[in-house]
């Protein structure tokens, strides 16, 4: 907290108060191992809320409204620069209830040092607890929001790749099966030779184009629990999407206790994974392992391919979808590394969190 310009005289929490419960505040998020201490932004912003709390029961004090739209902006910023930072909202609610813990001695400390009746003191303490709560719900929802926003721009971004697969690669196939096809009927009484050709071409076209619909549709398919869960899921998908000329070794266990929120995301993103390695990696061999530890979902997906330049694709949008596969990872708290070497192959590592842990 820092009190800036304000006049101490006749303040009930003067600056040298206020110093001492930011100090105290501090102290007890460092104490509890808190997230919010650990990043200088973050631990401005907490402090910054404390502070404008003090202001709210001092303001009600004199008579007037709490502060408004000022808490409103400060509370936003701080919902969506931690649901950015992937700070889990129960640091946040550890931090309110610490917030309250440091400052309610304070405001009836110094009440009480003006003889504060009951009746005040029930309501500046009343004052406290709605200020901390009213931030608190206010970062809540920008928290939210923020999220949504990202979950919406993930499921943009699959139907984008998929309405992408299906210009280029199925309407393709068909426009070259029509204009074999077309050519077919010019040739079929001049030259007939050249127009079973043009009709076996025709024929490969489709037959390509068929593939590819079949294999979007095994994307779009049910949820991994109505599959038999997430090992069927990604056999079948290997089944459909890797050629034969890569060699596929795969395992999956300890998944039946995993929330389906978890295997569905964690599919797209392994689903993902697989699919690059198909494309870009130019492989010869391809492992997936799944399992859990302590209840944590533990991934891995490693090629031995040509490997790529990490940095230069996680700064171009979108590039081979690593964007939305870190940021799907991130939604469930989880993390997502990525090993890399020109000709050496690549690994990807992803871990999520029990839902729990943070409970």
């Amino acid at each position: 907290m820092v009190a800036g310009d304000r006049p101490d005289e006749g303040s009930l929490f003067p600056a040298a108060v206020r110093r001492a419960a930011a100090d105290s505040f501090r102290r007890r998020l460092r104490a509890d191992d808190s997230p919010l201490i650990t990043n200088a932004e973050a631990t401005a912003q907490v402090l910054h809320q404390a502070e404008s709390v003090l202001d709210d029961v001092e303001a009600v004090g004199r008579g007037e409204p709490p502060t408004g739209e000022l808490a409103a902006r400060l509370s936003e910023e701080i919902g969506t620069s931690r649901a950015f930072r992937g700070v889990h909202p129960m640091a946040s609610v550890s931090a309110a209830s610490v917030m309250f813990e440091v400052l309610l001695p304070v405001v009836l400390e110094r009440l009480h040092a003006r003889d504060a009746g009951e009746p005040v003191l029930l309501r500046a303490t009343t004052v406290l607890h709605r200020s901390i709560m009213r931030r608190f719900g206010m970062g809540a929802v920008a928290y939210a929001t923020f999220l949504r926003g990202k979950v919406n721009g993930s499921h943009r971004e699959e139907r984008a790749r998929i309405a992408r697969e299906l210009h280029d690669r199925v309407a393709h196939s068909v426009g070259t099966a029509i204009q074999d096809l077309e050519l077919y009927s010019v040739y079929a009484d001049r030259d007939p030779p050249r127009a079973r050709m043009r009709i076996d071409t025709a024929g490969v076209a489709l037959s390509e184009a068929l593939d590819t619909v079949r294999q979007l549709a095994q994307e779009l398919r049910d949820s991994v629990a109505e599959v038999g869960g997430l090992g069927t899921a990604l056999s079948d998908y290997v089944a459909t999407r890797v050629p034969s000329s890569i060699r596929v070794s795969m395992s999956v266990a300890g998944m039946d206790r995993v929330p389906p929120e978890v295997t569905e995301e964690l599919y797209i993103v392994l689903r993902e994974a697989i699919r690059n390695v198909v494309l870009h990696a130019k492989a010869s061999t391809l492992t997936v392992d799944v399992s859990t530890a302590g209840g944590d979902v533990h991934a891995t997906v490693r090629d031995d391919g040509q490997g790529f330049d990490v940095t230069a694709a996680q700064s171009t949008r979108g590039g081979i979808g690593l964007s939305s596969m870190r940021e799907r990872v991130e939604l469930l708290d989880g993390t997502l590394s990525i090993v890399a070497e020109r000709d050496g192959g690549t690994s990807i590592a992803i871990v999520v969190p029990h839902p729990e842990r943070h409970a």
